[in-house]
């Protein structure tokens, strides 16, 4: 074993770097805070929740006429109009003489969002497990621990469990023990 072993240390391409810090680093958790998170969440469903009126008033009058019914160069006008209650602001006499009732666009809109919500709270979630986010992802509580090794191999294998508190170098060796 090389002294720089000895003493808790190892070398990493030219330089020394202590072990302890070495283990700091491995049992940080680089997951973002989860107010990144809750914004981030925020601002795509207000994007959405505005963008699936305008959807829905698109395929519907895809579906009728044949043309995608989507308000080009005026959306100031478009959403005025839904402001209002009313689809077809900012589309051609064609297209808008095609569309069903407003309260059938209504109805498509109110069903769409519940479905475009659900599936940003299911993807939401998933990328919060996935990445971590949650405030112990992949660490077992220690009664879990306990329960699933048993508390004497628990207490014989804990220098792997939590090598940060129970690691070999921060035991002492008693003296004459060699």
């Amino acid at each position: 074993m090389s002294p720089l072993a000895s003493a808790g240390r190892y070398v990493d391409g030219g330089g020394a770097m202590s072990m302890e810090r070495s283990r700091r680093e491995r049992f940080t958790n680089m997951a973002p805070p989860a107010g990144e998170f809750k914004v981030a969440v925020l601002l795509a469903g207000l994007l959405l929740l505005l963008m699936t009126p305008l959807v829905v008033q698109g395929v519907v009058g895809w579906a009728t006429s044949g043309e995608f019914a989507w308000p080009n160069r005026h959306l100031p006008e478009a959403y005025g109009g839904l402001l209002h209650g009313h689809f077809g602001a900012g589309l051609g006499r064609s297209v808008t003489a095609g569309l069903p009732p407003d309260a059938v666009l209504w109805v498509l809109t109110v069903s769409g969002e519940v479905l475009v919500l659900g599936a940003a709270a299911v993807v939401g979630k998933w990328m919060r497990d996935l990445t971590g986010a949650s405030a112990r992802h992949g660490v077992a509580t220690a009664s879990q621990a306990a329960e699933a090794l048993g508390v004497p191999r628990l207490r014989k294998s804990a220098e792997v469990v939590r090598p940060d508190l129970y690691s070999r170098s921060r035991r002492r060796d008693p003296v004459g023990s060699k």
